[in-house]
């Protein structure tokens, strides 16, 4: 069941999208428990007790913390859950951008548009089945493109780092080659990015990105070898294009 966050400082709107969201999920066969918070301190109190939100929602500007720096508390422990920005405030887009948000959202919230972003989310997010298989020591391994953090090869051997719900680190290892990893990973609906000879990373773990390197979510430093520059800057700005719904 997905959990689904909204986070608005005015009852009357959180009341509105509530419902809006409702609506959405019914329509598209979705089960989701959906949380609402009228500032983004009951929203991060939320998380800390009851663990991390898939999708969230959050306006900009607030009483107390604003939206963007609740979502900067929030990117600090988990960079896999989806924000989206709902706001009428253009000012603040490069700062939205910055603590990796799924897309903007302009105020006021049409379920129209709610229902193709919902729907553009779900199917690109959480309705994935791919998975890396391999085997090693005589077991065999099925494990969600979804969790892995990045694949780093050592000679022969490929390291495989995964995240968990809790976010606990997990390692798996398997005799191969990179380029074969990459060629299978390739096939996917998800996108890794090639950093080096020796790193593939999957971008929805990476926290921070600069021209020469990326900071991870474990906090592992990676630079980006300039072989792979050209690839991950195009990446990036292809990734901010279509930032801004309705």
């Amino acid at each position: 069941m997905l959990r689904i966050g909204i986070c608005e400082d005015i009852p009357e709107e959180l009341e509105r999208q509530k419902q809006m969201m409702h609506e959405v999920m019914a329509s598209l066969s979705k089960n989701a428990k959906i949380f609402c918070f009228l500032s983004g301190e009951d929203l991060l109190c939320e998380i800390d007790i009851t663990g991390n939100m898939d999708i969230i929602f959050l306006d900009v500007e607030m009483m107390g913390i604003n939206g963007i720096e609740t979502a900067r508390l929030i990117r600090k422990k988990d960079t896999r859950a989806v924000i989206v920005f709902v706001t009428c405030y253009d000012q603040y887009f490069q700062k939205m951008l910055e603590v990796q948000s799924y897309t903007v959202i302009k105020k006021p919230l049409q379920q129209t548009v709610l229902q193709e972003l919902m729907a553009c989310i779900i199917n690109t997010r959480f309705n994935s089945y791919d998975c890396y298989s391999f085997s090693y020591c005589k077991k065999h391994y099925r494990i969600p493109l979804l969790k892995i953090r990045y694949f780093q090869s050592d000679k022969r051997v490929i390291h495989i780092s995964t995240a968990s719900e809790n976010l606990m680190t997990n390692e798996h290892v398997f005799y191969g080659k990179m380029e074969e990893v990459q060629e299978v990973v390739n096939r996917a609906d998800i996108k890794f990015l090639r950093l080096g000879k020796s790193f593939l990373v999957n971008p929805l773990f990476i926290l921070e990105y600069s021209a020469n390197r990326v900071t991870l979510d474990n906090g592992l430093i990676l630079e980006i070898s300039r072989q792979y520059k050209e690839d991950v800057k195009k990446y990036y700005l292809l990734s901010l294009k279509g930032k801004i719904w309705g």
